[in-house]
């Protein structure tokens, strides 16, 4: 589950402030584009699809920015994923139950599942996380890919 600093948990509006404060900090303070949209919906346990992203965002230019109060609002009705499901699935991956995936398995798992990225879509995910010489990384830090905060099992 994701938490604070504090070890409390965060609702699913703090996750999508705190991830909204962080790409909009990246991109000088501004609105965020539609990508970087999609991003904080994700983080904040949603899974539309781009197609179901341009729906609810009302996308009508592919320059639009999109403020917090947009985000909040467009967000209302939509599905939630489990932070435990995608922890389950991810764990799939652990063939030696340690708590560490390969980077090509969770590039299989982000191309095979939901909506289909790109291969360079998907090195852009991975290029900030930690992969090792062997190429593993730990499934927490994989679950960054999904949610904002911390995750235990």
């Amino acid at each position: 589950m994701a938490t604070n600093g504090n070890g409390a948990s965060l609702s699913t509006d703090e996750r999508l402030k705190q991830a909204f404060e962080v790409l909009s900090k990246r991109n000088h303070n501004r609105p965020l584009s539609f990508k970087d949209a999609g991003t904080a919906i994700r983080a904040a346990g949603y899974s539309p699809s781009n197609n179901e992203l341009k729906k609810i965002l009302a996308v009508s230019s592919p320059h639009q920015l999109f403020d917090l109060d947009t985000i909040e609002s467009s967000c209302k009705g939509l599905k939630k994923r489990s932070e435990k499901e995608v922890h389950d699935s991810l764990r799939c991956f652990d063939y030696e139950r340690n708590g560490f995936i390969s980077a090509q398995e969770l590039k299989y798992f982000l191309s095979t599942r939901g909506e289909k990225l790109s291969e360079e879509e998907i090195d852009d995910m991975l290029r900030d996380l930690d992969i090792d010489q062997q190429g593993m990384l730990s499934i927490e830090q994989a679950l960054t890919l999904f949610f904002v905060g911390n995750y235990t099992d």
